[in-house]
């Protein structure tokens, strides 16, 4: 055993050496430009633009103006951007003059059925007016929106649901993540616009810088199952907000204020934390559209509501509002094979995968003694 040394090999063993930093010159072409590419290509990464680990890199790279380069660099760092001056003072005015219509509680009777069990749905709120009001889909699908929505994410925004409020929503603080999420994850946001002065008296939103930068927490970690039906308000979701409260407490997190004059815009990442703050003038109105938008080339699915640990989605069936057309479930540019659940939610897996036969046993196991269900 003379001359034979024990142990693993040396590191010039190793496929693709050499291994020490600094040695790219010896590397093949091909992992040249693979590495060019993470540094400079924002699609070299299935993560949005703005929170990918190179993101510096690539945004140096970038053929930007100045102005535009800030604007990623403050969505980067802290979660959100104020956007003044985007929309046409037309649009707005014709979209607030809209808003006596779109509350008055006879509207539904002269909807069509699809628009008024929307409209019904909660009171406080008007979902998805776009259906029958032109503004609001004309707000939504801004060609500006778009665009800055395109250069933060690196791919074609897709909106996909609008809300539009009367008054300030005073919701205790949270983050979309938990309603809204994508696999791969991050990439969904959400426009909210004012229709009219946003202030401290009329419940303006509140938000915490750079907290979209902590973890996306997970049904698992907070030991609770995704709820039954299609609400996520109810069961157990006064757990998450219990768990937000505590993290904003134990991080020290400061909470921002928008007051912003009527036509102002906030993009805000899935998952930074805001919510509605008190309305300290009784009767005040905060009129105010939101609109979220998905990423082409996800998988769209909501955590509260999902299982996602056992690998249960409660699948979001999207449709873009610009082309009318539904969106389908694709990862790594492929269609995907989704399989039904009793409860509502589906398992996904490649076109052509097989199950595992001890799989299935296990399934049908499951079912004859009732396990699984949440």
């Amino acid at each position: 055993m003379e001359g034979k040394r024990p142990g693993p090999p040396s590191p010039s063993d190793y496929y693709g050496k050499p291994a020490a930093t600094g040695q790219l010159e010896t590397l093949r072409e091909s992992d040249v430009a693979a590495i060019t590419g993470y540094l400079t290509d924002p699609h070299a990464l299935n993560v949005p633009s703005v929170e990918s680990v190179f993101f510096e890199s690539i945004l140096k790279s970038a053929h930007l103006s100045d102005e535009m380069r800030q604007l990623a660099r403050d969505y980067h760092d802290n979660g959100f951007v104020v956007l003044d001056n985007i929309f046409e003072p037309e649009l707005i005015d014709s979209l607030a003059g809209r808003y006596e219509w779109m509350f008055d509680p006879t509207t539904t009777d002269t909807l069509p059925p699809h628009a008024a069990e929307l409209f019904d749905q909660d009171p406080m709120r008007r979902l998805d007016a776009w259906h029958v009001c032109d503004e609001v889909h004309k707000l939504a699908c801004h060609p500006r929106i778009l665009e800055i929505l395109e250069l933060l994410y690196g791919r074609r925004s897709i909106p996909f649901q609008t809300l539009n409020f009367l008054y300030g929503t005073e919701q205790p603080a949270h983050s979309d993540a938990i309603h809204f999420s994508s696999i791969p994850s991050g990439f969904m946001c959400g426009v909210w616009v004012a229709l009219e002065d946003s202030t401290l008296e009329n419940g303006a939103l509140g938000y915490y810088p750079g907290s979209h930068k902590l973890p996306e927490v997970q049904l698992a970690q907070l030991g609770i199952w995704g709820q039954q039906g299609y609400t996520a308000h109810g069961g157990d979701y006064g757990r998450f907000e219990n768990y937000v409260r505590a993290l904003v407490k134990a991080r020290g997190l400061e909470e921002k204020r928008l007051e912003v004059p009527k036509g102002s815009a906030l993009i805000w990442s899935s998952n930074l934390l805001h919510g509605g703050t008190a309305i300290s003038r009784p009767g005040a109105t905060r009129m105010s559209q939101v609109t979220h938008y998905y990423f082409e080339g996800c998988t769209y699915y909501a955590p509260i509501l999902s299982n996602a640990a056992l690998g249960e989605l409660r699948l979001k069936e999207i449709r873009d509002l610009r082309t009318g057309k539904s969106v389908p479930h694709t990862l790594n540019g492929e269609a995907l094979t989704i399989t039904p659940l009793e409860d509502g939610r589906s398992r996904i897996s490649r076109k052509g995968s097989k199950a595992n036969p001890l799989s299935r046993t296990f399934e049908t196991f499951k079912k004859r003694l009732g396990l699984g269900k949440s």
